[in-house]
């Protein structure tokens, strides 16, 4: 039985007037804001309970002209790139009560210029409208003292979101005497918290949108918040019966249902919502594509739960809410949405599903080379075929300009293989660009890859059409982009072909699936001669690995295994990968290998307790007990490295495997048991222990994966002796060899352009193996 709550009171004279004033004041507020909607929607609310009140009609129509000029001017600029119209443009769908479509602009804006300050306000303050308080959080960090009251409110939104209700009185109280501070300020909201609905607080307007929102909505979220959704039900109940549309109370209703697990009872609240004619569910899908590329997965699988019966058409949805779901180790979630996309190969058709998401779903490298052909397709770039640079082929002797293209010229996995290698690279051959795109601030993974090139470009502010001159003006040769399909590539900008010879390397580990990528850098184990087809880019084999490394590493001391949470004996089998590469049938691997190996561990790198609790359910529903499951937390990367002394076998995932994890896991000694498939991201892992010597650890399918496994696992002397050899011949392993790497990488451009000066079209070509640089270039077949 819910607990009885007062979820309303009857209003008398005094108490009405004032909601009157609150919310007359909440309207006038919200237009300062530039929240017409929210105006109107009050306003509406004010005459139908005081029709003769002149006052409030003026007051709508105050409101609908301010949300019709949004409309207009959204009608005459959509899809302007002017930063003042783009501006507008946010500010526009604001008005219209479109917060995930002003945040899109916004966040463009602030991406395209990092001044703007304003823009990173806006972002964040539309962040925590829709609930993203971890990304509001972090900006909200980054801007220091200000004296603008959007900020201050700002701050005390996320401090109330997070329960301090008198840090965020305190914060509101702080910014009184700000310019438009009761505009900005929601102090009824904090009053509302603590249980106080008074004067103050009703004539204080400020984010919540009328006296029912405070009395009725917060306790209803309150109670989701808390687990309480019995309690949560019954007020949405009440609230629905006096307010029938209500689409807050309907939409919490739901919630609640969900998070009851009453499927039923859900199915029905959500069909009276969507037929509700103020409702915007189109709005939440969009707010899951927002949410996803900001890795708020956890709120992408709550939202998802509330639309994934609307969206059966809709495989972009489907396979974005599933891959959230596979983040936060939700199995089940995962393999509905998966087999929601059946047949894939036909859903991708059509569609711009996201060619990452598409590698989690299957190991068949013709559908990943479809779902990149289709997302090129519908990627953007020049209306017409682009002109092709001008620029000559080099003489032979001259030096070849070769470009890097990322984002992630930071404290990033990318940058942290790459950046010995720039240091190595022979500038006697080579003149080496960077274009960096990333407007995080700067940092010593920056200086030092700034260090490492002749020439460091920060094209944040840069188009494509711009960046695509600028590349030619410093006449670039090769052009590499680092970054494929992944979250904040710039991959378009590449249709307008920058440079004559354009290669995918190390970002992506897959076809880019469109003509004006040239080249594709592999290596004999990643695709063979047999899987050239597979990719639209002709094949470039480095030997020995793909991969870079380096070798100066920081590591600890290794720590024990009591500090670590390791049981004192017993054998430890480890897989420090993201959460997202765990799947229903590695799991279930990984427990035939618990199984199998009687007092062993399994130790996983899981970043929050939700997803440790729900993966050791899982355990146990295994029958193996979820003791044997040990949480590794998120550690810097030097403390992340010596934790590694304590793992006797590293396990592999499929089909999206361990790359850097896995020469994470050499470099420190730890044998690593691949499981390599058919496609180039789930043949990494066997490429780097091929290249460290011991193919021996590579498994071609989980049968083979778990025997090995099991074997390793009773036989931890040969366990041991492999870490020993692995740390014996560390340091004269090609695949720890930075300047050999470089050497490799510096002819695989010497042979695209002497293949570029025959007059040839890209072809496939193997880079043979050297154990000192040679003056002279590659002879390309």
């Amino acid at each position: 039985m819910a607990t009885s709550v007062q979820w309303a009171r009857p209003l008398d004279e005094r108490t009405t007037r004032h909601a009157v004033e609150y919310a007359t004041g909440a309207a006038r507020y919200a237009l300062k804001r530039g929240e017409a909607s929210i105006a109107v929607r009050i306003a509406r609310q004010l005459v139908m309970a005081q029709p003769g009140d002149m006052a409030h009609r003026d007051l709508l129509a105050e409101g609908v002209a301010a949300r019709d000029a949004a409309s207009d001017f959204i009608a005459r600029h959509a899809g302007s790139t002017d930063p003042d119209t783009m501006n507008g443009l946010a500010a526009s769908h604001l008005a219209l009560g479109d917060i995930i479509a002003a945040s899109q602009l916004w966040l463009a804006l602030a991406r395209s210029d990092p001044s703007r300050t304003d823009a990173f306000v806006s972002f964040a303050w539309c962040m925590a409208r829709a609930g993203n308080d971890e990304i509001a959080t972090q900006i909200a960090a980054r801007l220091g003292d200000t004296t603008h009251a959007k900020v201050a409110a700002l701050r005390m939104m996320l401090a109330l979101s997070a329960g301090k209700d008198e840090e965020a009185l305190a914060e509101a109280q702080r910014a009184q005497h700000l310019a438009d501070a009761f505009a900005w300020l929601p102090h009824g909201a904090v009053f509302a918290s603590t249980g106080v609905v008074n004067a103050a607080s009703l004539r204080l307007g400020g984010r919540l949108e009328d006296l029912a929102a405070v009395m009725h909505l917060y306790p209803i979220g309150q109670a989701i918040q808390d687990g309480r959704n019995d309690d949560a039900i019954a007020g949405a109940d009440q609230v629905l019966a006096s307010i029938p549309d209500d689409r807050w109370a309907a939409l919490f209703k739901v919630m609640a249902l969900v998070a009851k697990d009453d499927k039923i009872g859900a199915a029905k609240a959500q069909a009276a919502l969507v037929s509700s004619s103020g409702v915007r569910l189109d709005m939440l899908d969009r707010l899951i594509a927002l949410l996803s590329d900001m890795s708020a997965h956890r709120l992408v699988v709550d939202f998802g739960s509330l639309v994934r019966e609307r969206i059966a058409d809709n495989a972009v949805l489907q396979s974005t809410i599933g891959h959230s779901a596979a983040h936060v180790g939700d199995f089940d979630l995962f393999e509905e949405m998966k087999a929601a996309l059946h047949p894939l190969e036909d859903r991708i058709a059509g569609s711009s599903m996201s060619p990452f998401v598409v590698m989690s779903l299957t190991d068949d490298p013709a559908v990943h080379k479809l779902a990149a052909i289709q997302r090129a397709d519908r990627m953007g770039g020049p209306s017409a075929p682009p002109s092709l640079p001008s620029i000559r082929p080099p003489a032979p002797g001259e030096r070849l300009r070769i470009g890097y293209f990322s984002n992630d010229f930071h404290n990033h996995a990318t940058m942290k293989l790459i950046v010995e290698t720039l240091e190595a690279t022979d500038r006697s051959r080579f003149e080496v660009f960077a274009y960096s795109y990333d407007a995080s601030p700067d940092n010593p993974d920056r200086e030092r890859a700034r260090a490492a090139v002749e020439h460091f470009r920060d094209i944040v502010a840069l188009s494509d059409e711009e960046f695509t001159e600028l590349v030619r003006e410093d006449g670039v040769h090769v052009l590499v982009d680092l970054k494929g399909y992944t979250r904040g590539s710039r991959l378009a900008a590449l249709k307008h072909r920058p440079a004559p010879i354009q290669v995918n390397w190390l970002g992506y580990p897959g076809t880019y699936g469109f003509a004006e990528t040239d080249y594709i850098i592999a290596d004999p184990f990643i695709i063979p001669p047999s899987a050239e087809s597979d990719h639209s880019e002709a094949v470039v084999r480095l030997p020995d690995c793909y991969q870079p490394n380096n070798r100066m590493r920081e590591v600890v001391e290794t720590p024990t295994r009591e500090m670590v949470g390791l049981p004192e004996t017993g054998f430890v089998f480890a897989s420090f990968n993201q959460v997202y590469k765990i799947n229903a049938p590695v799991f279930g691997a990984w427990m035939d290998i618990l199984k199998g190996v009687p007092g062993s561990v399994l130790w996983l790198l899981i970043k929050d307790d939700a997803t440790a609790d729900r993966l050791k359910a899982r355990t146990e529903a295994h029958g193996v007990d979820p003791s044997r499951i040990v949480a590794a937390p998120t550690l810097s990367n030097e403390m992340h490295l010596a934790r590694y002394g304590l793992v006797d076998l590293a396990l592999d995932t499929f089909p999206v495997g361990s790359h850097t994890t896995a020469s994470d896991a050499i470099w420190m000694g730890a044998p690593l048991l691949a499981l390599a498939g058919r496609s180039f991201i789930s043949r990494v892992s066997g490429s780097i222990v091929t290249a460290a010597g011991v193919p021996h650890l590579v498994a071609t399918d989980l049968d083979e994966y778990v025997a090995k496994a099991i074997a390793l696992g009773n036989d931890p002397g040969t366990a041991a002796a492999m870490r020993e050899d692995l740390l014996r011949r560390r340091d004269t392993m090609p695949l720890f060899d930075p300047a050999r790497f470089a050497e490799h990488l510096g002819r695989a451009y010497e042979g695209m352009v002497e293949i570029w000066r025959r007059g040839e079209k890209p072809h496939a070509f193997d880079v043979p193996s050297v154990d000192v640089k040679p003056k002279l270039s590659v002879e390309v077949a």
